[in-house]
């Protein structure tokens, strides 16, 4: 906030007392609006990195006098309280998919783009599965938000703020993927405003450093276009894109990546106008793709151009049953390895039952036990299954 500095009133004094103290108010005056200037300028000045350690529950330590009033109030110390023992069991979690990663998916995804489609706010599954990306691209429903402006919040606020994040991941700590229709809710509240914070504290939470967040258009004509009053008179996207771009370092690594989320509608209707989307998706070539509690929708009719593109550039794709189909995938060329078990789908997706990809499993024999929940069974433990597909070479 920009501080006004009113000068001094019109020199008529009654008398040189008089003068003084409205000489001396006035530089007091002058001198709170300078302070009030530079409190404002710290509390901007607060470090994403701090941020996003905030917000996952860690004290990122220092002398920032911002940061340690934060800390030291009793709403974030009931955040860190809450989100530690959310934290272990994240964490116990992430070390299995790191074991699982490392055994099975090649090097030669290192340095890849990932594709997440469907993915909401899911950072920690796609960065334990792909953790040497270089570019993560995200896109879902969901809207983007922005960074919060913890310093400048009150108490109350903070608390609010606090709440309503750990309501928003209990989903994925509880199940390890979020629930759509919740998103939809837990992420437009009055304090929390989009997936920004919570891909913060999640990056917090895997100790990487964030050096900028952006807004990200890749289409800012249509964006003019269809913001503008004409362009509001005719048809145009029930939802209008958003997106942002995350630039963070592994401080363990040193290596350098962001990750580009993208709020919009990709069912073939929506991408009508949106064409330039596909061809975008093509910057990214030969790309690992992650599929995981995706609600069968390219199983359908809705998404075919999504599918096909797929289909034709993933070099690996890495999957639940909700996914591709398993045909499609078979089809496709992949040479595919099957890790679980496959369990039929639950109540709301019956209909999705895959006899192909059941049969598959009884013909390869024991695929093990994976080790960690991966889509909609999480609640049989041990049950879930993952299909790893993995471009075939060319022919000579």
């Amino acid at each position: 906030m920009n501080a006004r500095i009113t000068g001094p009133a019109a020199r008529n004094p009654t008398t040189r007392a008089t003068h003084a103290r409205r000489v001396c108010g006035s530089l007091a005056v002058a001198l709170a609006a300078l302070a009030g200037a530079h409190g404002a300028a710290r509390a901007q000045a607060l470090p994403l990195t701090a941020t996003a350690q905030l917000l996952a529950g860690i004290d990122p330590g220092g002398t920032n006098p911002a940061i340690a009033q934060i800390t030291a109030s009793e709403a974030w110390q009931q955040h860190r309280k809450s989100a530690r023992a959310g934290g272990r069991q994240l964490r116990n979690r992430l070390e299995a998919i790191n074991r699982w990663q490392a055994a099975h998916v090649p090097q030669q995804t290192q340095g890849r783009p990932l594709l997440y489609p469907f993915s909401g706010p899911d950072f920690i599954n796609a960065y334990a599965l792909f953790p040497a990306a270089d570019t993560y691209v995200f896109f879902s429903l969901e809207p983007v938000g922005e960074v919060p402006d913890l310093a400048s919040m009150d108490t109350q606020r903070q608390a609010e703020l606090f709440g309503d994040l750990r309501t928003a991941l209990n989903d994925l700590v509880a199940l390890n993927f979020f629930i759509t229709p919740n998103m939809k809710e837990r992420l437009q509240t009055d304090a929390l405003q989009g997936t920004v914070p919570v891909l913060l504290a999640m990056m917090g939470l895997l100790d990487l450093q964030v050096d900028k967040v952006e807004p990200y258009d890749p289409w800012p004509d249509r964006t003019a276009l269809y913001t503008s009053a004409a362009g509001k008179a005719a048809p145009h996207p029930a939802l209008l894109e958003q997106g942002v771009r995350i630039a963070f370092t592994n401080p363990h690594t040193h290596r350098h990546q962001e990750l580009v989320y993208l709020s919009m509608d990709v069912s073939d209707h929506a991408l009508k106008y949106y064409p330039d989307f596909l061809p975008w998706l093509g910057t990214f070539p030969q790309p690992s793709v992650l599929l995981k509690s995706a609600s069968y929708l390219l199983h359908g009719e809705h998404f075919r151009k999504l599918r096909k593109d797929i289909l034709a550039d993933a070099s690996i794709i890495v999957q639940d049953d909700t996914g591709l189909p398993y045909k499609s995938v078979v089809d496709g060329g992949f040479t595919i390895r099957l890790f679980g078990q496959y369990e039929r789908p639950v109540k709301l997706f019956e209909g999705r039952y895959q006899s192909d990809l059941d049969d598959a499993y009884a013909k390869a024999g024991d695929t093990g036990k994976l080790p960690f929940p991966f889509g909609y069974n999480w609640r049989k433990e041990g049950k879930s299954g993952l299909l790893l597909a993995m471009r075939a070479p060319a022919a000579n």
